[in-house]
């Protein structure tokens, strides 16, 4: 169910259940062996007594622009809460399409826990969840000057095929979706600061980059400008604001 003015969006799901899941398996290079971990054990029932959202019946799982809910149909009361900001990590499961989980810091802000919450999607396919996640989070990008709207409409007619999730990794201005068992590739992870991005005729040459670059840091102010961490590798490039993935 979609709303226009309030982008609510409503899918029927099955908690499959939480495990926690260590902070250091959260890098680009080790998160997608980490969740696929733990949907494989969440959806083969491999961990005893596990806790389930809604105790494993159905439930709707609404994202709206700020938060995704998990509500009881039958009360209509909301069961959790997450803040989309808060969401580290999300994805498809590689062996069912209609698995769906992400990662997000325990409530407790004391402790540095990150559970990993698998959903089961009956009527639907979790890719969908995923790029529900990706369009929201774009939305966001947006609106903290990250993206522009021009750069948003044509990315979107060049990578309708996609996304390896990536808000987790491809070259694309999308959000993370799948997870890809990884390679262990080196990488350089380099401190730099995001500027924001400018329309240019072609893909490449100095010609085009200087004048491009000269540009965004003439016109974009300085307290828009973000602290971000590239990291490189072979295969992929990925920049990181404040823990998550925007490429």
């Amino acid at each position: 169910i979609t709303e226009e003015t309030t982008q609510q969006h409503r899918f029927l799901v099955r908690s499959l259940g939480w495990t926690t899941i260590d902070e250091e398996d959260l890098t680009t290079e080790r998160s997608s062996r980490a969740v696929n971990r733990c949907i494989y054990e969440l959806t083969r029932g491999i961990n005893d007594g596990i806790g389930r959202w809604g105790e494993g019946k159905d439930l709707y799982m609404d994202i709206n622009n700020t938060d995704l809910l998990l509500i009881d149909p039958t009360e209509m009361t909301i069961l959790h809460k997450q803040s989309i900001p808060s969401i580290r990590v999300w994805g498809v499961g590689r062996e069912n399409s209609r698995d769906f989980a992400y990662v997000a810091k325990d409530k407790d802000r004391s402790t540095r826990i990150y559970k990993c919450h698998v959903f089961r999607c009956d009527n639907t396919s979790a890719r969908t969840i995923a790029n529900t996640l990706r369009d929201i989070c774009r939305n966001l990008m947006i609106e903290r000057g990250l993206l522009s709207k021009t750069t948003e409409i044509l990315s979107d007619d060049l990578s309708q095929h996609k996304r390896s999730k990536s808000f987790p990794e491809s070259i694309t201005n999308d959000m993370p979706i799948s997870f890809p068992t990884p390679m262990q590739e080196t990488t350089n992870n380099l401190s730099c600061t995001y500027l924001g991005c400018v329309f240019v005729e072609k893909p490449g040459g100095m010609d085009i980059l200087r004048p491009a670059v000269e540009k965004v840091s003439k016109t974009v102010p300085e307290d828009k400008w973000l602290s971000v961490i590239v990291n490189i590798s072979p295969s992929s490039f990925t920049i990181s604001y404040d823990n998550v993935r925007f490429i």
